[in-house]
């Protein structure tokens, strides 16, 4: 039995995903302790960085079902189509939103603000409590609940854990969840730039051997860059002067939106990828990157953690409703059942994808270019991708189809 006073869910992690899912749990009636490593003055007062998230129309009706988008709408950058151009063999690909509805493809989203934003909508909440800076020291897994020991000796406990905790999960490791990885000789360079020429609403993306370089709208005359670059390459870029680093965009792009300033300060992140054999275990469940990570090519990485996020949310408050135990084995099977499938999808389509891009064989020049004008001629076909990587495809939670749970 769950004692007076204890909350239905403990989450591991503060950041985007973690946050999420106390605002929509909390929304739903249940008490939520999110357990936080950072204190929480660092994430208001982080400045700017030019790090950017590309937040898919899918994710933006999750946001809407939770009633939160009204509170993020003047940070988010529409984004109403994708110009695609593989710098190897020429083929381009433009997608445009108005082919699948009357709505954006997405939005951009400057990473700091977003999470400022969450967290202020989260500590107005009377229903979460936030501990920060803590961090978790071991678990105790029993029948009926699980009990969280943080490492200056204070203990919590609940019916289930949720590691929301990043790439180096801690919950993952002390829930003993096996997680396949691996890695990849590129890194990923982020800042932003300022420019003269306008954005259009469109996200450029340039294919390379290298790795893909994006540029994502943030501003009327701001845009974010992740650049994937092989490692020893970004290393030279980044140890350089940001005016060196200017030019080696412009160059890239072919001179893009006619960029004259760099913002924030550029950083480089190695790449590597790993999925969570299993999601779940006892008590544990785990969402974003605690249980997946994917290559940022077509920016799929959040957006797979929002739908962790919708899902998880609906089959608690299911549960909730129906007076079983949210932390069964039961109910956490069938959010297991329900995110595999998409989650081997996307991380398989990232890797694929990036395998095929980043090399300059004929063979696989040839097979781009074929793949690239099939989705430009064949209309259902370039619709189905859209929609695929706008998170409209697949079995999707009440939250993804932007209804309330």
């Amino acid at each position: 039995m769950r004692c007076p006073g204890e909350p239905e869910t403990l989450i591991a992690g503060g950041g985007h995903v973690g946050l999420l899912l106390a605002l929509a749990l909390e929304r739903a009636g249940l008490a939520v302790t999110v357990i936080e490593a950072e204190p929480l003055a660092n994430a208001r007062q982080a400045p700017f960085d030019g790090r950017a998230l590309a937040l898919m129309y899918g994710s933006k009706r999750v946001f809407d079902g939770l009633g939160l988008w009204p509170a993020l709408a003047d940070i988010a950058e529409p984004v109403w189509g994708v110009r695609v151009e593989d710098r190897a063999s020429g083929a381009k690909l433009a997608y445009d939103a108005l082919e699948v509805g009357p709505h954006p493809l997405g939005y951009g989203i400057e990473n700091q603000s977003l999470r400022r934003r969450l967290l202020e909508l989260a500590e107005a909440r009377p229903g979460i409590r936030i501990l920060a800076p803590a961090r978790l020291a071991r678990i105790e897994r029993r029948l009926d609940r699980v009990r969280a020991v943080l490492d200056d000796g204070r203990a919590l406990a609940a019916a289930l854990l949720v590691g929301a905790d990043g790439r180096n999960s801690t919950v993952r490791a002390l829930a003993r969840l096996e997680v396949e990885r691996w890695r990849y000789p590129q890194t990923a360079i982020t800042f932003a730039v300022r420019h003269r020429d306008p954005h259009e609403a469109l996200v450029r993306e340039y294919l390379r051997p290298a790795g893909p370089l994006a540029l994502l709208p943030l501003g009327p005359d701001l845009s974010a860059v992740t650049w994937v670059e092989r490692a020893p390459e970004a290393e030279r870029l980044l140890g350089g002067a940001a005016s060196d680093l200017l030019g080696a965009l412009l160059e890239q792009t072919g001179g893009a939106l006619a960029a004259f300033e760099v913002c924030g300060r550029p950083s480089g992140y190695p790449l590597s990828a790993h999925r969570a054999r299993r999601m779940v275990g006892p008590r544990v469940a785990l969402v974003g990157d605690a249980a997946h990570a994917v290559h940022p090519i077509h920016a799929q990485g959040f957006n797979l953690g929002v739908r962790d996020v919708a899902a998880l949310a609906e089959v608690l408050v299911d549960a909730a409703r129906a007076g079983q135990d949210p932390g069964s084995g039961e109910v956490l099977i069938r959010y297991q059942r329900w995110r595999q499938a998409d989650v081997r999808i996307v991380v398989g389509l990232t890797d694929g994808l990036n395998r095929l891009f980043s090399t300059d064989l004929a063979a696989a020049r040839l097979l781009r270019m074929a793949g690239l004008n099939a989705l430009g001629w064949l209309a259902p076909l370039r619709q189905l991708a859209m929609r695929r990587g706008m998170g409209l495809a697949g079995d999707l939670p009440k939250l993804a189809r932007g209804e309330a749970l």
